[in-house]
């Protein structure tokens, strides 16, 4: 049975001796429910993987509440760290090379490990109070839509974990965004709450890895959200990537079966059933994968969503949204189920 853990200090004592006897916890960050365990331990990691039916070739990140955990799980180059040391705690999570201690599982075999150091009172609390390194990719069933508000994490996991700590809705909805810090000039893997445009005013110009738009998918997962196909509702979502054909679509008869996802500027092309994501992209980020749920309990048979600008959290938004979708229509493609 699965206890539910209040966020307060006897809740998160409970918490840190279940990931200390090699249990899985479900606890908020300050970008989604995160699914924890040891990450020092093969055993108690490998219930992560169980608990969400989760491919073992896809590594896990690895939080940590302090630099010497960082140290203590990576080898991170002295300029770097400096630069961190102001950054973090952030949604910024590195891609650097692990040492030792971290065991294969968690790296999916790799050399590397992806270190977090995540900007939020209940998870830094929880990795300290636990002592060690906790191996937490986001708290959901693999391939489903991320787990931003504890209610849904309760309905989708309860009895697959040990312990899920009842904090509410998270701060910005889509996970962090991750780097390659092992390679010159660095590599972003995947975008999300961390601004690429603050990236590149901390290190200078970095690469794009073509897999970051969201348009298709890695042969090899460095790092989580680059193989697979990710944050999916279970009903099919079409984008429609040019804003006037996503207006003149949800505003016609051909929109009747579908709900709309929408802006608060395009609602009122809407002519059918639609979800307000918000004013702008940080709003729609924020309620993005919790509307992605109320889609799937909505009583219509297709979603459709409009895309966003990708500056800021924009770029993570729209990965998250292309790779969630069941198809992609371009300018001037013709919309067909």
């Amino acid at each position: 049975m699965t206890l539910v853990l209040k966020p307060d200090d006897s809740g998160i004592k409970i918490a840190a001796d279940i990931i200390r006897k090699g249990g899985t916890v479900v606890f908020p960050t300050e970008t989604v429910y995160g699914l924890g365990a040891n990450a020092l331990s093969s055993e108690a990691s490998a219930k992560i993987f169980r608990a969400k039916d989760r491919p073992a070739d896809n590594p896990l990140i690895v939080t940590v509440s302090n630099f010497n955990m960082v140290k203590d799980v990576s080898y991170i180059d002295c300029k770097l760290l400096k630069i961190m040391e102001g950054v973090w705690p952030a949604p910024l999570t590195l891609l650097l090379k692990k040492k030792s201690i971290v065991p294969d599982i968690v790296t999916a075999g790799m050399d590397t490990v992806c270190v977090r150091f995540p900007k939020n009172e209940i998870a830094l609390r929880l990795i300290s109070e636990a002592g060690v390194p906790v191996a937490a990719p986001s708290a959901n069933i693999a391939t489903r839509p991320s787990i931003v508000d504890s209610k849904d994490a309760i309905d989708e996991l309860d009895g697959r974990v040990d312990a899920i700590i009842d904090a509410g809705r998270v701060e910005y909805g889509v996970e962090s965004t991750i780097i390659d810090a092992t390679v010159e000039p660095y590599n972003l893997l995947r975008p999300g709450a961390f601004p690429v445009e603050e990236i590149e005013r901390l290190f200078g110009k970095i690469n794009i890895n073509p897999v970051a738009r969201g348009y298709k998918e890695s042969n090899i997962a460095l790092t989580p959200g680059m193989k697979y196909r990710h944050y999916a509702p279970s009903k099919k979502l079409i984008l429609i990537e040019n804003i006037d054909d996503f207006r003149s679509f949800v505003s016609s008869d051909r929109a009747r079966d579908f709900l709309a996802l929408c802006s608060s500027e395009n609602s009122k092309y809407v002519k059918y059933d639609k979800i307000i994501l918000g004013r702008d992209a940080y709003e729609a980020a924020h309620n993005l994968f919790y509307d992605f749920r109320l889609l799937d309990r909505s009583d219509k048979q297709y979603g459709v969503i409009q895309a966003f600008p990708e500056t800021g959290i924009g770029f993570g938004l729209m990965n998250r949204i292309r790779k969630a979708s069941w198809k992609i229509i371009k300018d001037g493609e013709k919309i067909e189920i």
